[in-house]
């Protein structure tokens, strides 16, 4: 285990038990109407003894579940037992992680050649396939788990024969269910972009193909598109079939374009490929239709050293450098031009998040990216309408992603609040933190009984 001193430190350093469930005493008050699971996924835990994980992507997935009700608070924190997670305890460095190499001998090359020593450590989000909850990563298939105690169960089996690939852990709802793709390297790479039929199979709406394909983290969606980009981050096939690297390693930046594809959700038309300015993104925010156009919000930079600057070794030491990342639009023409950027925000800000009911969203929570030993350091509101914004604040506080949860008695995109982990760097420990969303104002807070992993992201699921 690392000795954290820092802020930063102490934000990456490991939680290495489960915990609860445990009731939590509220500071404030919660609003009445607020009844449901917040359940979180993140890293949790780097150092494993002889196993030592190298970047923030790599640590153990540690689920966390906030239980409202009748203004009451309940918390359970536990780790997804995969088979990953079982080799870190024992000391085996046995599978390939996002930026953490296997153990190097002749049978684990082999078993890189086959894909079958790849991590099953789903870290990243949390959703709900039909009846099942499933823990996602973008490496890997869904793992389930019971949304009440959050015991570990199998990975999930698509009806489809897709296969596993790399995927996004951020797959987006539409009208007509949820929208993803699985990325098939090799000779002939190419994005299947998939809708998750009712009977649990995967439908390809769209193959787009790619002689060396990008770094996709995340995709969006319109009424009537997905959205696919492929920034020029970007991979060999056969060289990482071979070259028994971890993941990210094998991509390199390069190029003057980036590809925005826009596929049709009827699958009755092909894609439209534009072409945008180089630079990265991990999320996207919202998109709209307008006109002949789709509009696109996202969180963007301007190269992706970002990937590199969340090396655990840096990250622990200082702020990422992070060119350019600022909230930005783009307008994307449905007959293939060229697409257009405007900056919304300057602002610092990553891990967005919308109110998902409304067409065109016009605010945006986020958590604002620190550029001293505080790794975040503010929620944000953006008006992406008037440029204006709201912040919370608090000394000492580092805040993870923060979800909108709307009034369901309520009306608009800030009638209800914004939950969010916090962590106090100078009290050591961690607190779930409750605003207004229309003002940001802290409503209510409820302390944790131990310091909590700042994780990556949540849903809140409602009981009413």
């Amino acid at each position: 285990m690392i000795a954290a001193h820092t802020p930063r430190e102490l934000i990456f350093s490991d939680v290495t038990n489960d915990i609860g469930p445990v009731a939590l005493a509220i500071e404030g008050a919660l609003p009445d109407w607020l009844r449901g699971a917040f359940i979180r996924n993140g890293p949790a835990q780097y150092s494993f003894g002889p196993v030592q994980f190298r970047h923030w992507f790599d640590g153990m997935a540690f689920l966390q579940r906030f239980e409202f009700g009748e203004g009451k608070l309940e918390y359970t924190g536990r780790f997804i037992r995969s088979e990953s997670y079982a080799a870190a305890t024992e000391g085996r460095a046995e599978y390939q992680s996002f930026a953490t190499p296997a153990a190097r001998s002749f049978g684990s090359w082999l078993a890189g050649v086959t894909s079958s020593n790849i991590t099953d450590n789903t870290n990243v989000n949390v959703a709900r396939y039909g009846d099942a909850s499933v823990a996602l990563t973008e490496i890997g298939a869904p793992r389930c788990f019971d949304p009440q105690t959050l015991e570990t169960g199998n990975l999930l089996k698509f009806a489809d024969d897709l296969g596993t690939g790399p995927t996004t852990a951020h797959p987006v709802r539409t009208a007509g269910g949820w929208v993803n793709f699985t990325l098939k390297p090799g000779l002939r790479s190419e994005f299947a972009v998939w809708r998750l039929a009712e009977n649990g199979s995967r439908d390809a709406i769209a193959r787009i193909p790619s002689k060396r394909p990008a770094y996709v983290h995340s995709m969006g969606a319109s009424r009537r598109y997905a959205i696919l980009v492929e920034y020029p981050y970007r991979f060999d096939p056969l060289a990482m079939i071979l070259g028994g690297k971890p993941y990210i390693e094998n991509f390199h930046w390069g190029g003057d374009e980036t590809l925005m594809h826009l596929i049709d959700l009827t699958g009755s038309a092909p894609p439209v490929t534009c072409a945008a300015e180089p630079f990265f993104a991990f999320h996207h925010v919202s998109a709209f239709d307008d006109g002949d156009c789709v509009v696109v919000d996202l969180v963007g930079y301007d190269d992706a050293s970002i990937v590199s600057d969340l090396y655990l070794d840096r990250v622990r030491e200082r702020a990422p450098v992070a060119p350019g990342l600022s909230l930005r639009r783009y307008r994307v023409p449905c007959n293939g031009q060229d697409a257009t950027r405007e900056t919304l925000s300057s602002t610092r800000m990553e891990l967005p998040r919308v109110d998902v009911r409304a067409e065109r969203p016009r605010y945006v929570y986020a958590p604002r990216v620190g550029e001293g030993d505080a790794f975040t350091d503010g929620v944000l509101q953006i008006d992406t309408t008037s440029a204006s914004q709201r912040v919370w604040e608090r000394a000492d506080e580092s805040p993870g992603e923060a979800i909108f949860v709307p009034n369901p008695g309520g009306n608009g995109e800030t009638d209800g609040a914004a939950l969010f982990v916090a962590f106090n760097a100078r009290e050591k420990r961690s607190a779930l933190v409750v605003v207004d969303a229309a003002t940001l104002e802290e409503c209510a807070r409820a302390w944790a009984p131990a310091m909590l992993p700042l994780g990556f992201h949540g849903q809140f699921w409602p009981n009413y």
